[in-house]
């Protein structure tokens, strides 16, 4: 179970006492469950622990089971927690909260890897194959990321609630499990051993020594654990060990590390002699690395601050605003020590004179459109001034600028670019962003609270204003034209309707209106209409809408003929678009649901973990349904009907030229079947059932298959032998 954010605890609720000064203990991020249960009985009647994978801690991607519904969040950068430098030259880390790795290059560009496999990584390290290797806590696994974002996961019994990870001298990853309460040793080709024994305890921290052993932190027991390649455990106790947690080899040929609740670093030479250094500037320290400097540098987590202490014990302490609970810290290959920020989401970079720079890299916050781009990506509003992109395998950008101010609507134009609404007060205008992110806006008196955009039948940009009551058009070149009318009253939603015009949702006075694009209004009225706000051309030659107030559907003719739905599963719908099934996708706003309701009328609802606050919708290049979680901070995409969806791969590994059956839904017609990226051979293919043969030069990782409709990725890796 994990706490996204810092929790307030009574000191009493663990127990601690007189050991911490001040009425609370700030306890962070990654915690226990075992404690936390303790914690929760204690605190029975004094308050109520909510932990929420939803609003600002989405775990992304949450996979249901494929198939008809099947869902997949993605957010940007959140609750990193390790840090290592890679081998490509950049930083990668993990990102607890949303089940993502990282990457950011030296100069500051971030990009985030949402793969099958990743889930609740934590610990990260730099692998001797060229490759990065990291803990999965949520799937007690182990996971290998390439620097292009290939990611290959092994699981064993061996592998139980997996924390730390380094490089060992022997060419292997080691690890430890946190759960099983032993050290993990995993070949770069898969193979698992796990050694246990009464000195490992809560392992944490491990790092390779000096003298070509493994050394690791005991959080369970306090006390500092040594393992031998071959796998002979020893254990240090002393006094000034408590609670440790990070461990690194510093440049003395000592092992330092971190005393998280003890707030010390402590020293421990490689026959066990311990030494403890305690001051103001240590407080909560967690992560802990060598600086090129010739010193040691941690993280304070409760102290929001960048320790530095030197091989004699001399602490230095380094605050600043963009130093938020920090967590893992590293040596970069720029000279620079890069740092986790968990609290605010986003990585830190220290010099060793302590110059403090912060990058948040792409972060999702409040989404609210979404369009498909004409780069086969698809792009979005957020509510902290920026405009997001997110490609179908989940890898995020985002833009800001002076040009960008609460963005609202967006949609493709017909010149290639993107096209928004930016509807912040005292800054309304149209924006325009290219696909690689140049930005351009326009202003105008005739633009006020721009809300929805839609590309017209007539090569313009057709939008909404609510703030005065008019429909505005703007060409690709620039020029508003604004078209008043007594009957607009708060529009909100605009599309290009199939008879030529353009149609809109009047949210304030409950009616549906048209404009020609010579500017002609005419609007319609009923009782299926009720405080409507989206709206889309369907599949049937009709425009179908949602109408928040009474949750419900609507549907009106190009004639002006209401027919209104409603079912117990709708609730406050606000998005709505035509899907690649033939029916119509919409958002349940508050419902935190998506729905689906045939052109007859028939509704399908479906609740998947991960689906918090829903606005905007619309079909993606892949055919399934992508939407925004305007509470959530995150990206949604859920599968259709006719989405392809891979359950099962047998035999699970093989060789080259192993006939292999993969079993799904929706498979017929599929173009291309890969292994791990390599292209396989289709012997036959039906809507369930794909057989097909390992491919020469084929490397482990997922089975991918394409359909017109879409590609399902297998949930398991193959492994190639």
């Amino acid at each position: 179970m994990r706490i996204s954010r810092l929790v307030w605890w009574r000191r009493e609720a663990l127990g601690l006492a007189g050991r911490v000064g001040g009425p609370v203990l700030v306890l962070r991020g990654r915690w226990w469950t075992s404690r936390l249960r303790a914690a929760v009985a204690v605190l029975a009647g004094v308050l109520l622990l909510s932990v929420s994978l939803g609003a600002g801690a989405a775990a992304a991607p949450a996979v249901s089971t494929s198939g008809a519904g099947s869902v997949t969040i993605f957010t940007g950068l959140s609750g990193p927690s390790a840090i290592t430098a890679g081998p490509d030259g950049n930083l990668w880390f993990t990102n607890a909260d949303n089940n993502t790795i990282g990457r950011i290059t030296p100069a500051g560009a971030v990009k985030v890897f949402a793969r099958h496999g990743i889930d609740d990584p934590e610990g990260i390290t730099a692998g001797p194959d060229g490759a990065l290797w990291f803990t999965n806590e949520g799937n007690n696994s182990i996971g290998r990321i390439t620097t292009t974002g290939t990611v290959t996961t092994y699981t064993g019994t061996g592998i139980n609630d997996p924390i730390g990870i380094t490089a060992g001298p022997d060419g292997a990853l080691w690890f430890t499990n946190r759960g099983s309460k032993s050290i993990g040793r995993i070949t770069t080709t898969g193979t698992v051993t796990t050694y246990s024994g009464t000195g490992i305890d809560e392992p944490e921290g491990i790092t390779a020594g000096p003298d070509g052993a493994l050394w690791f932190t005991n959080f369970g027991n306090n006390s500092i654990g040594q393992i031998t390649t071959s796998g002979t455990v020893t254990t240090y106790t002393s006094t000034g060990i408590d609670e440790p947690f990070g461990i690194t080899a510093g440049p003395d040929g000592n092992l330092w590390f971190t005393n998280f609740l003890g707030n010390s670093i402590g020293r421990i030479t490689t026959t066990g002699t311990v030494t403890t250094y305690t001051g103001t500037g240590i407080d909560l320290p967690e992560g802990i690395t060598a600086g090129p400097d010739g010193a040691l540098w941690f993280t304070n987590v409760n102290g929001n601050s960048i320790g530095r202490i030197t091989t004699t014990g001399t602490v230095t302490n380094y605050t600043g605003t963009g130093i938020d609970e920090p967590q893992g810290i590293t040596a970069g290959p720029d000279g620079k020590l890069w740092f986790a920020n968990n609290g605010n989401d986003s990585i830190g970079r220290i010099t060793t004179s302590g110059r403090i720079t912060t990058y948040n890299g792409p972060v999702i916050d409040g989404p609210n459109a979404i369009t498909a781009g004409p780069d086969g990506a698809l792009w979005f509003t957020n509510g902290s001034d920026s405009i997001g992109r997110i490609t179908t395998t989940g890898s995020i950008t985002t833009y800001s600028g002076t040009g960008i101010d609460d963005p609202s609507g967006i949609t493709a134009g017909p010149d290639g670019a993107l096209w928004f609404t930016n509807a912040a007060p005292g800054n309304y205008s149209i924006g325009r962003i290219t696909t690689s992110g140049t930005v351009t806006t326009y202003t105008g008196t005739s633009i006020s609270d721009p809300e929805g955009i839609t590309a017209g039948p007539d090569g313009a940009l057709w939008f909404t204003n609510a703030g005065n009551n008019s429909i505005g058009r703007i060409t690709t070149t620039g020029t508003v034209t604004d078209y008043t009318h007594g009957r607009i009253a708060d529009p909100r939603g605009i599309t290009a309707g199939p008879d030529g015009a353009l149609w809109f949702t009047n949210y304030g006075n409950k009616w549906i209106g048209r404009i020609t694009t010579s500017g002609t209004v005419t609007t319609y009225t009923g009782t299926g209409i009720d405080h409507p706000t989206g709206i889309t051309a369907g599949p049937d030659g009709a425009l179908w809408f949602t109408n928040y107030r009474s949750n419900s559907i609507g549907r009106i003719t190009t004639s002006g003929t209401v027919t209104n739905y409603t079912s117990a599963g709708i609730h406050k719908p606000w998005g709505i678009t035509a899907g690649p099934d033939g029916a119509l996708w919409f958002t349940n706003r508050n419902g935190d649901s998506i729905g689906q309701i045939t052109t007859t009328g028939a509704v399908t609802i479906y609740h998947r973990f991960g689906i918090d606050g829903p606005e905007g919708i619309t079909a993606g290049p892949d055919g399934a349904l992508w939407f925004t979680n305007v509470f959530g901070d995150s990206i949604g995409r859920i599968t259709t009907a006719v989405t392809p969806g891979v359950t099962g791969v047998s035999p699970a590994s093989g060789t080259a030229g192993t006939t292999v059956t993969i079993t799904g839904q929706n498979l017929a017609g599929a173009t291309a079947v890969a292994f791990g990226g390599t292209p396989a051979t289709i012997v036959s293919a039906t809507a369930t059932q794909i057989v097909t043969t390992v491919p020469a030069g084929a490397a482990t990782g997922p089975i991918t298959v394409t359909t017109p409709a879409g590609t399902a990725t297998s949930h398991a890796s193959f492994t190639v032998t």
